[in-house]
Order: structure tokens, then C-alpha cells, then sequence
């Protein structure tokens, strides 16, 4: 363990020089370890190695106070020193060195050699005592000094660390705004040096930043003013008072897109989704499961087809949370919820003053929050005409100028779109373009409505029942024997929506541990039945189908209203085929075919 006074021994030495030359006697320095750590004359060639225990300094080390020795007289002092009988030392006067805390650190040393030092040294006693005095609140006035540097050495590299280990920018400046310090994320965010910015006022950084802006702390947003950057910036100002007339200013130093990328992040507040909560065990679920699984960690673009309430964006989430773009944003946005006259600036942005009440610091688009992740198109269909052709380019340039801007912007987002419509025939209604379809619809995902999985129902039914009871703190609920036939039977022509939605009613009217099929509401029994109306009658309406069609169309039908009649157990099954006069494997063959299981 290296001693206090061992960290300013060169400074030691020194004084040690210059207090020998000035009495004409040796000096010498010992730690608390009895390590000489400086000398002059005799012992300057020992310096760094230890006493003998016993020595002279040892005691004063014990006693903590002035001794003085006349090795001729004073033998008796010396009898436990291990160097006695080669000592060359005729008196010694020695002085404990002591801390401004108090600590002892060590002990100097004036030392005769002959007659004559020896003798100016005791005629001289009380000024040599006075002068060792002050030389050892000097060395621990030196070393204090030097513990404080140190310190403070150690407290600006702690706080350099902590401050570079930020994820923000950190620029600070003196009460002028002239730059004194600037962190390594902020030189990253603003492609710079220290040496190109250092001392510069902060006008020269930023533009539109003024003296008022330094009165409170404050959020702006702001744009670069260095040529080799155009990025947009959020800039935290915090005044800094050091005393009444020392001030500081502190600028915190965030990318625009990040700032908002982060409120966005938590407004959504999504669960990350992944494949394996999507419910279900029939075929038709899991081969669209894995055909997913399969397209995901690609980059091509994505269309999800599928009713309202199928799941659409579950599959989209699912897709992003197992692709390579994960860690990035998943921004999703219903191209039929947003006003036509103000979608185009949710998704493309604009500039300040892009058009009237158009916000005076500019908005940024969700093409912009995509970059590096994925954005999710909900309800494509429904998309302009107008901004059809504009969401294009942006996929064909990989790049798109915000509304008032004349910068291009470069972005590289994966693209999903979803919708329930049938884009064919808008395309044949000129409603939609068909060079959009073909690069929006790379890779096609069509996903089941709940009626072609009806084993699927009672398990999607028993989670959303057990979610329920938890969030409606209603305890443990089943559903009877029958309502579970009902489920299996319904149409559900809203799917998961739709039993997600009566579930959730039932669970809050239930006084029961089971719930019965009484307290089904009367317009779900009116429009089970008028779904199954509508799907037979269809059968024969659909005047544009062959016979084999219509032959099919009728087969799917009688198998379906059997399916419902006699259920979707094997022994159910066994029974439709025996009714339809045909074996069970080509009763299977058949469902299959139509995609009912």
C-alpha cells in the first residue's frame, strides 16, 4: 500500500536539497513504513530502502513528537536498533510530519555527521525546531494540495466517464455561451470535433437560438448550422448558477426523430407480439402461422388479408418482433381513421409554415419513425387515390420530401399493409392503382376467418374468458356445456372481435361461477341465424356460377350445417360420413378441400 507522503516524495526531495544546502547538514525522510523516501549526502543513495526496526524514527513515529539524540551520549536509545554497531550518525534531530487532518504521515530527519554540525545543531536548537516545524506543515500543505488536485483530477474523469456514457448530447458553455465542454454523443449527433467547436458561441451551432432562450430551462427544436450536417435537433436548455455573478449554461442534445420516437413508443405501449400467442391449433391457422414465420426475417413487402377481426395486425406485429428489424419502431397507422385532407402530412410530415395552422416547428412523418423498423398500413384499401401514387416513389426511391420541404429525406423501413377489401376489383373500378397493388402485395398473407377454425374457438374462448375474469375481477367463470356448442356453431362473421366482445359482455353480467347460454343477448341468436340465412341462400343467388361451382358452393354449405349439427369430434365426424353415405377419409378429404378445418 503506497503511503500518503510517497505521492509527493520528488517534492520532498527537493526541500530536502534546499534545507541541507541552507544548514550544511544532511536531511533525510522517512514514511510510517520507515521507508526513506528522500535524502541527501550519505543516504541519498539509500533512498527507497527501509530502516531497521528500532531505529531513532521508529520512536518518534511511536511518540509523535520532536526527539533529539546524541548517539554518543544517549547509546542507551539505541540498544534495539539492528544498525547500532555501524552507525555513523553522532546526533539526530528528528521532526514527526503531520497531516492537516492530523494523520501522521512520516518523519524528517537533521543529521551530524562530525563535531561541527553536530555543534550548530544543538547552538541553533530552538530555530532548527521552529524551522523543522514549519518545513512539515509545508510538505503536509503540499501533500494536501496534491490529494486535492488528485481528487479533483479523479472527480472530472468520474464525471467525463458518466457524461460520455450518456445517450443524449451534452454541450456546455460559459456564462457568454462560448462552448467549454462538449460530450462525445453530442460530437457524434452534430459530425464534429472538439477542436472545430471548442470556444465557438452557441449561435454558431444552432440556428434561431436566442438570448431569451436562456432565461429557464427550455425544450426547442432546432437545426444544425454545421455544413456537414442537416439533422433536426431537441435541445434541453438549463441554466447553471455557480454564485451570484458565475453562471453556466448546459444544452441537452437529442435527435428530433429519437425524442418523438420515444413519445411514440410510449403512447403505443404495445406488448411485443410474437407467433406463439397467436391461438390456435387447426391446419389452416398453422400453415398461415408458419408461411409468416418463414417471410419474416426478409425484408419484401408484406399484405395481410383477412375479415374484420381476424387479427390482421397481431400477424404484422408478430412478423416485425421476429425479423432482423426487431430493436427498431413498429409504426402503425389506419389509412381509414385519419381525415383524407391529413393523411398525407401524418405520413410524409411537413416543414414549419407548410400550409395554415400547420404547427411553427415542423412535424415529423411516421415514413421518418419507421426509418431502421417497420411501418404497418391498416386498411390499404382505403388509401387516396391521390396518395397512391406518392406512397410509390417513396417505395421505389427509398426516399420522400417532407410537405413544404425541398430536402429528400432517406428512409429504409420494411413495409406491411393489411386490408379486408378486395383490391382486384378496385383495381378493375380504377379505385385503386395497379403498380401499388403489385409492390405492395410481394408476399400475400390471407388470414383465416374463425368459421374455417372452428376447433380453434374453445381455446381463443377459454384465454379471452380467463383475461376477463382477471380485468373484471370476477374470480374463476367456466361457460356450460351448451353455450360452448353455441360458440363452436356461431358464424362469427366480426371473428375474434366479435367473441371477444360477447365474452367480455357475459363475464360482466354473470352472477354465476358457470355461465349459461340464457345470457346470451337476444341480437347474437338473431344474428347467428341470419348469417347462416344469408350463407345458404348465397348458394343459389350467385347466378354467375357454373354447376360445378354451384355443386361445390351446395356441398360446402350441407357440410357446414352437419359440422354444426353433429360437432367437430372424430365421433361427430364418423356420423356425417355415415349420413352422407361416404367413408371418413373422404369426408376429411373434402373438408380439407374447402378449408373448413
Amino acid at each position: 500500500m503506497i503511503n500518503k507522503i510517497d505521492r509527493i516524495k520528488y517534492s520532498v526531495q527537493e526541500v530536502c536539497e534546499a534545507v541541507s544546502a541552507i544548514l550544511s547538514v544532511d536531511v533525510t525522510v522517512v514514511n510510517t513504513n520507515l521507508e526513506r523516501i528522500a535524502a541527501t549526502g550519505k543516504y541519498k543513495s539509500q533512498i527507497g530502502t527501509r530502516l531497521p526496526d528500532g531505529c531513532y524514527y521508529s520512536m518518534i513515529l511511536e511518540n509523535d513528537k520532536l526527539n533529539t539524540l546524541d548517539s554518543l551520549v544517549e547509546k542507551e536509545k539505541c540498544k534495539n536498533c539492528k544498525s547500532v554497531d555501524i552507525c555513523e550518525e553522532l546526533a539526530t534531530v528528528g521532526y514527526p510530519i503531520v497531516s492537516n487532518n492530523g494523520d501522521l504521515l512520516g518523519v524528517m530527519g537533521l543529521i551530524a555527521f562530525n563535531e561541527a554540525e553536530k555543534d550548530y545543531i544543538y547552538s541553533n536548537y530552538e530555530a532548527v525546531n521552529t524551522f523543522l516545524e514549519k518545513l512539515s506543515d509545508l510538505l503536509a500543505g503540499n501533500l494536501n494540495y496534491e490529494n486535492t488536485i488528485g481528487d479533483l483530477y479523479l472527480k472530472n474523469k468520474e464525471m467525463k466517464n458518466l457524461i460520455n456514457s450518456l445517450d443524449y448530447g451534452i454541450i456546455i458553455t460559459d456564462e457568454n455561451l462560448r462552448i467549454t465542454s462538449v460530450n462525445e454523443e453530442a460530437l457524434k449527433l452534430l459530425k464534429t470535433s472538439f477542436i472545430n467547436i471548442k470556444e465557438q458561441k452557441i449561435y454558431n451551432i444552432f440556428e434561431n437560438i436566442s438570448v431569451t432562450d436562456m432565461d429557464k430551462k427550455r425544450i426547442l427544436p432546432l437545426k444544425s448550422k454545421l455544413t456537414n450536417t442537416d439533422n433536426e435537433f431537441m435541445v434541453k436548455v438549463i441554466e447553471n448558477k455557480v454564485d451570484e455573478d458565475i453562471k453556466s449554461y448546459l444544452f441537452e442534445l437529442s435527435k428530433y426523430s429519437k425524442v418523438l420516437k420515444n413519445a411514440y413508443d410510449i403512447l403505443e405501449n404495445k406488448d411485443t407480439i410474437s407467433f406463439e400467442q397467436i391461438l390456435g391449433n387447426s391446419y389452416v391457422l398453422k400453415s398461415t402461422i408458419h408461411l409468416a414465420k418463414q417471410i419474416a426475417p426478409g425484408d419484401s413487402s408484406v399484405m395481410v388479408r383477412g375479415e374484420s377481426g381476424t387479427g390482421k395486425e397481431l400477424f404484422a406485429r408478430a412478423i416485425h418482433n421476429s425479423s432482423s428489424r426487431k430493436n427498431n419502431m413498429f409504426i402503425a397507422i389506419n389509412c381509414a381513421s385519419i381525415p383524407e385532407n391529413l393523411l398525407e402530412s401524418e405520413l410524409f410530415g411537413y416543414e414549419k409554415g407548410a400550409f395554415t395552422d400547420a404547427s411553427n416547428t415542423g412535424k415529423i412523418g411516421r415514413f421518418e419513425l419507421a426509418n431502421g423498423g417497420t411501418l404497418f398500413l391498416d386498411e390499404i384499401g382505403d388509401l387516396p387515390l391521390h396518395l397512391q401514387p406518392k406512397l410509390l416513389r417513396v417505395l421505389q426511391d427509398g426516399s420522400f420530401m417532407r410537405l413544404g420541404g425541398s430536402k429528400k429525406i432517406d428512409v429504409d423501413f420494411r413495409l406491411i399493409t393489411a386490408t379486408n377489401k378486395n383490391l382486384e376489383e378496385m383495381i378493375g373500378d380504377n379505385t385503386f392503382r395497379e403498380d401499388l397493388y403489385y409492390r405492395l402485395n410481394v408476399i400475400p398473407i390471407n388470414i383465416p376467418p374463425l368459421r374455417e377454425r372452428r376447433e380453434d374457438i374453445h381455446l381463443i374462448a377459454k384465454n379471452k374468458l380467463e383475461h376477463y375474469c382477471l380485468k373484471l375481477n370476477k374470480g374463476t367463470k367456466e361457460f356450460s356445456k351448451e353455450l360452448q356448442d353455441i360458440f363452436c356453431n356461431h358464424n362469427w362473421s366480426g371473428n375474434i372481435r366479435e367473441l371477444e366482445n360477447i365474452i367480455e359482455f357475459l363475464v360482466n353480467i354473470s352472477e354465476e361461477k358457470v355461465i349459461s347460454a340464457d345470457l346470451l343477448p337476444r341480437s347474437f341468436n338473431l344474428n347467428n341465424r341470419k348469417d347462416i340465412e344469408v350463407e345458404m341462400s348465397s348458394n343459389y343467388i350467385e347466378r354467375d356460377k357454373n354447376l360445378k361451382e354451384l355443386t361445390e358452393s351446395f356441398e360446402k354449405s350441407v357440410l357446414i350445417e352437419y359440422l354444426k349439427e353433429y360437432g367437430y369430434s372424430t365421433n361427430g365426424k364418423q356420423i356425417i360420413a355415415e349420413k352422407l353415405g361416404m367413408n371418413l377419409s373422404t369426408l376429411y378429404r373434402k373438408l380439407y378441400r374447402y378449408n373448413i378445418i
